[in-house]
């Protein structure tokens, strides 16, 4: 991934992250990469979805990946708008890190926020080399578009880290059921099957210039 250590990966709430690549996370953390996660918004729907609580859940998560706390841009729902504002905030990031691979959300998700926060990262990496797309949607909607795997990773070695990233989320359970993570290391397993490994994650190729 070119001569630069930091990889940027962006979600637009925790868990975002380990749901699409928490695998990957873990493989780039032991290749020498310096993962930085980064968190748009901390949101507070019901009373078992405060902020607090999900900073620390997200704090947690990024040990068991063996990154540091994940940035937390704290951004009010309201202000997931996609425009200057937004797009420059990312770029001083992207600058600010000099990195030239960015990861983010799967542009299609049924969810807003991920569709903005997207939107936005796309437009501030108009001058890097290497820009992913990851899956999220579970839990999520059905929508009209389909995600296009085109570069796979096999995360098999990876695959406790990711479930117990997931495990550090219990806020969630309420909202996204019991069943919430067999779901997720289920579609890593399907991922797995197409790439002949026993689990892996798949991604979307915004552009490439060098991997």
């Amino acid at each position: 991934m070119d001569n630069f250590n930091t990889i940027l990966v962006f979600g637009a709430h925790p868990d975002d992250l380990e749901i699409g690549m928490g695998g990957t996370i873990s493989k780039l953390i032991t290749r020498g990469y310096n993962v930085i996660m980064v968190i748009a918004t901390l949101p507070n729907f019901t009373s078992s979805d405060k902020k607090d609580e999900r900073k620390l859940e997200a704090k947690s998560s990024a040990t068991i990946l063996g990154c540091s706390t994940p940035k937390f841009l704290d951004l009010p729902t309201e202000d997931i708008v996609f425009g200057r504002r937004m797009v420059s905030l990312i770029d001083s990031l992207i600058k600010k890190y000099n990195t030239s691979t960015v990861f983010t959300q799967w542009i299609g998700d049924s969810h807003q926020d991920h569709q903005i926060l997207t939107q936005s990262v796309i437009a501030a990496s108009r001058d890097i080399n290497n820009l992913y797309m990851y899956e999220t949607t579970i839990p999520g909607g059905i929508t009209e578009k389909s995600f296009r795997p085109q570069l796979y990773v096999d995360i098999t070695k990876e695959i406790e880290n990711k479930k117990k990233s997931l495990e550090c989320f219990k806020s969630q359970i309420p909202r996204c059921g019991p069943f919430w993570i067999d779901a997720i290391i289920g579609r890593s397993i399907y991922r797995g099957y197409q790439m002949n490994t026993k689990y892996a994650e798949a991604f979307e190729i915004v552009k490439t210039i060098k991997f």
